[in-house]
């Protein structure tokens, strides 16, 4: 029982050698072979034995070295963390330091960005009017591309440099500069054919371009200096010659303050001629008919009635009776001279009754066509506005110069219809007083006779 005891506290010795010596790997052990005996058993046992005090005293030295080193190693740590606490404090005041000055800074920053920033938008806008100022202006044929720069810097992201504020404010001293200018300069011109073409043209301002006895246009889409396919009425047109030609004092020129909106808008306009072309039509047409045939009548009536005038004038000096309406009274009263005068009279009134519709032949005619004209140019009107309310009703009233052209349109008849009626209605009145002028001449002249007559037989 003894020796079995024995044996299993030799096997757990050896076992907790084993395991020792197995975690001591690193300190040289080497594990023994097994034991064949009980000898070799005890032997083994006490040599682990052995051995397994030398690693505990071994391993107690170890802990004793580095338990001063720890030590030291902790008092290292504690003063490394005393520092980097210190160095932290410094470092979280001069945080808290810099957040303070870098909160003061940006205020400062969007105070004076806030400034520049309206100073920059400010700078943007005037370059961009400007810029779109240029364009339009006359004084851009003559300097091509200097709006460029403006619209470069209207568009820029960046903010502008000082060169670029100064370019800004010299580009607008010289416009301003340049409209009370009156110069001369070579350019190229778009004639009406479509063909470039080198004239010595001339600047009056900003307001016109003239060149050669006639006005220019400038096209600011395109910056090209165009010729006009009418120029304006010779009221205006004949003042650009003498002004040209005028070397010194001063000469009148017809300016458009609207720098060439105007003058465009002045040839566009149509004249009274092509105005009775384009919209008179059918109506405007039979208008024109009625006043040709009417003034034909009026010439025919007046050729005839002075032609009577001056016959019955040169009759009534005469005795023998002629062939006019004077002379045919005169020859009815020498045929009946010796009738009595009742009779004799009622001879010159029948006479007379004859003569009348040959003297007012066509005169009610002038008056019934002065009379028809403005209704036919009414009848026009009517018809115009109602071709106008009819494109309203399809297109309606978006763009208001369909209901104003087909207005002015449909007035066009109305015109000439008035124009046709006040020439027809002078003329009939000086032909009717020429008429009834004649006509009173015939019974004043035929009343003589019958007195002249009446003063015979009472001799």
């Amino acid at each position: 029982m003894k020796l079995k005891n024995i044996l299993i506290a030799a096997v757990l010795a050896g076992a907790a050698v084993n395991i020792s010596a197995a975690e001591q790997k690193n300190l040289g052990a080497v594990e023994p072979p097994a034991a064949q005996t009980l000898d070799e058993l005890l032997k083994l046992v006490k040599q682990n034995k052995i051995r397994q005090t030398n690693v505990n005293k071994e391993r107690e030295a170890i802990f004793l070295r580095d338990r001063n080193r720890q030590r030291a190693l902790l008092n290292q740590a504690l003063a490394e963390k005393k520092a980097e606490e210190d160095r932290m404090n410094r470092l979280k005041a001069q945080y808290e330091a810099n957040e303070k000055r870098l909160s003061e800074m940006e205020d400062e920053l969007h105070l004076k960005a806030g400034t520049l920033g309206e100073m920059v938008g400010v700078v943007r806008q005037v370059a961009g009017d400007t810029a779109a100022r240029f364009r339009r202006s006359i004084v851009s044929a003559q300097y091509a591309g200097r709006y460029e720069l403006l619209e470069t810097l209207a568009q820029a992201k960046e903010f502008p440099q000082i060169p670029e504020i100064r370019s800004l404010w010299v580009e607008m001293q010289n416009e301003m500069t340049e409209q009370g200018k009156v110069v001369k300069f070579s350019g190229d011109i778009i004639n009406t054919e479509g063909r470039s073409e080198p004239r010595t043209i001339s600047r009056v301002g900003v307001f016109n371009l003239v060149s050669d006895g006639e006005y220019l246009v400038f096209d600011y889409d395109k910056q090209d200096i165009k010729q006009l396919n009418r120029q304006p009425v010779p009221r205006f047109l004949g003042m650009v010659d003498p002004y040209l030609s005028t070397s010194s004092g001063y000469a009148a020129l017809a300016l458009d303050p609207s720098r060439g909106n105007i003058l465009t808008q002045e040839v566009k306009r149509e004249s009274w001629p092509e105005r009775v072309q384009n919209y008179a039509g059918p109506v405007g047409t039979a208008i024109g008919v009625v006043l040709l045939i009417g003034l034909l009548i009026v010439l025919e009536r007046l050729f005839t009635l002075l032609s009577l005038r001056g016959k019955m004038n040169a009759q009534a000096k005469s005795s023998t009776p002629g062939n006019n309406p004077l002379g045919r009274i005169m020859a009815v009263y020498l045929a009946n001279k010796d009738d009595d005068v009742e009779n004799l009279e009622l001879k010159l009134d029948e006479a007379v009754l004859k003569e009348t519709p040959r003297i007012e032949r066509g005169i009610t005619i002038i008056k019934v066509f002065a009379a028809v004209a403005p209704l036919m140019g009414l009848l026009g009107t009517v018809t115009g506005m109602i071709e106008t309310f009819q494109s309203i009703t399809l297109y309606g009233t978006g763009d208001p110069k369909i209901m104003a052209g087909g207005i002015s349109s449909a007035l066009i008849t109305t015109v000439l219809g008035i124009v046709a009626a006040l020439p027809l209605i002078l003329t009939h009145s000086v032909v009717s007083g020429i008429s009834k002028g004649l006509i009173h001449t015939l019974e004043e002249q035929s009343t003589g006779l019958i007195a002249q007559h009446e003063e015979e037989a009472g001799a």
